[in-house]
């Protein structure tokens, strides 16, 4: 016995318009869901692209301030026979500051680009902080001259190290008080003339992608710790 007409009919017909509203919806949905996977996973990569763009610009700043000290140095060697006509000096100067701490010095730590300069390994380095335009946000400066001269806190090239810092912060380990202190000077009699800190701690914030500050904070030893005085006399006394 064949079956009834209608429902022949309906076999041969296929989905009806329900079944294809409900069909399209479900794809609709599957679409939407991951059009919204693949934004949010976008939106995380660039994040974590930016978080590590950050970590590595403040991992380059904090090398090469500590190359630097590692490198610093104070020389007794003068170029003329008194202090007002020396041509040559060298020092040390560590401040504290309202936007960030400053330091100057010399050290052993120039790179010569042009083959047969003259030139040589030592410099006038100087780091601070300052705004950026005008605007709410800091940079964080080094400065560099290849020749030193009679003013070591003074000339040369700037250069942006980091944008957008918060806190540039410096301390220095005095020996001979076993303390940290928040400043040295080997230009002054009242500072620490002659010497330089056993070790500085550095601590650097910079504001991520998202306005969220990250601290990244190190300590390095200083190399030369007492004053150059190779070919001059010495005191025994």
């Amino acid at each position: 016995m064949s079956a009834p007409r209608s429902k022949r009919l309906r076999a041969r017909v296929g989905m009806t318009l329900l079944e294809v509203i409900v069909a399209t919806g479900v794809f609709a949905m599957m679409g939407l869901m991951l059009l919204t996977g693949f934004t949010q996973t976008g939106r995380l990569r660039d994040r974590l692209n930016a978080r590590m763009d950050r970590d590595h610009q403040a991992r380059i700043a904090l090398q090469k301030i500590t190359q630097d000290l590692r490198g610093a140095f104070v020389s007794a060697h003068v170029n003329g026979q008194t202090p007002a006509a020396n041509v040559v000096l060298t020092g040390f100067v560590g401040r504290e500051g309202m936007r960030g701490d400053t330091l100057e010095m010399t050290t052993f730590t120039h790179r010569r680009l042009r083959r047969g300069s003259h030139e040589g390994d030592a410099a006038e380095i100087g780091y601070r902080v300052v705004d950026h335009r005008g605007s709410n946000t800091y940079d964080l400066l080094r400065r560099e001259t290849s020749r030193i001269d009679n003013d070591p806190v003074r000339g040369g090239t700037l250069d942006a190290l980091v944008l957008d810092v918060t806190r540039f912060d410096l301390k220095f380990y005095d020996e001979t008080t076993n303390q940290w202190t928040e400043s040295w000077n080997t230009m002054s009699a009242t500072g620490q003339p002659g010497r330089l800190p056993q070790r500085v701690r550095i601590g650097l914030t910079l504001r991520d992608e998202g306005g969220r500050e990250r601290a990244y904070d190190t300590e390095c030893p200083v190399m030369i710790q007492s004053m150059l005085r190779f070919g001059l006399g010495l005191d025994w006394r």
